[in-house]
This record gives C-alpha cells, structure tokens and sequence, in this order.
C-alpha cells in the first residue's frame, strides 16, 4: 500500500529517539503514533518526509512538545493524555521505509493544530535545540 505523504497524516511507526540513536540503536524499540509534519524534499530519490513522535509521557523541558487537545486525539484515535515532540524527528521516505508498523494511517490532524506544530518546531530549529535522525 502506498502512503501519500501529507502534513499531519498520522500513522504507525518504529520512531528512533535521538538518544537511542546515540547509543548506536538502528531501530525503534516500538511502533507509535508519528505525525507527518514537513515533506523536506521530493523528486527521483522519493519524498522525503519529517515524523514528529506522538507520545503519552509529558516532556520536562516545556518547550519541546505540544499537548495534543481532546478533539484532535479523538480524530485519530489517540488516548489522553497525548503530546507530540517538536524538538525532534526521523527523516524517511514513506514509499521505501522498512519503519512503518502499519500503512493503514490512523488520521490526519487539522491544519490549525499543525500549524501549531510548525510554529513550535521552527522555535526549536531557530535556537538550535533540536535533533534531526535519519532513517532512509
């Protein structure tokens, strides 16, 4: 099944924490909720896309992640209470992962709340306190 990547798809994935990464991981330790946030580049290599993390844990570090509201957790499915991290992201290609748990999506958030997400995420980018991993 073909995943057409769009902002705010959610979908099943094996997400690599930056610091599973760091200990020289190379796979998730389990498939989550990821959001599809920015599609970075498209083109012959395929599109390549950024996959926030969609967690239960609140962060300690308040500007590193966005509480999801109830009505966006009930569009997709998602138990309270539920956060997604902006402080970091796979990059991957939908069409040729070896990640995605499921291809079916779980849903799509809407516009207004990812452009919360956006806004959050270039905060971190612009003072540089982020961490962008790889998957492709």
């Amino acid at each position: 099944m073909m995943i057409e990547p769009r902002n705010g798809l959610v979908l099943r994935y094996s997400y690599l924490w930056a610091r599973q990464y760091d200990r020289r991981e190379e796979s998730g330790r389990k498939d989550r909720p990821a959001c599809v946030q920015i599609i970075v580049s498209g083109g012959e290599a395929g599109t390549i896309v950024a996959l926030f993390p969609i967690t239960s844990q609140a962060s300690s570090d308040a500007g590193s992640a966005l509480e999801i509201p109830e009505t966006e957790a009930r569009r997709i499915g998602l138990a309270l209470p539920a956060w997604i991290i902006v402080d970091e992201w796979n990059l991957d290609n939908l069409a040729t992962s070896a990640h995605i748990g499921d291809a079916r999506p779980l849903g799509t958030f809407s516009a207004a709340f990812m452009q919360r997400v956006r806004k959050a995420a270039a905060a971190r980018i612009r003072a540089r306190r982020y961490r962008s991993i790889s998957r492709r």
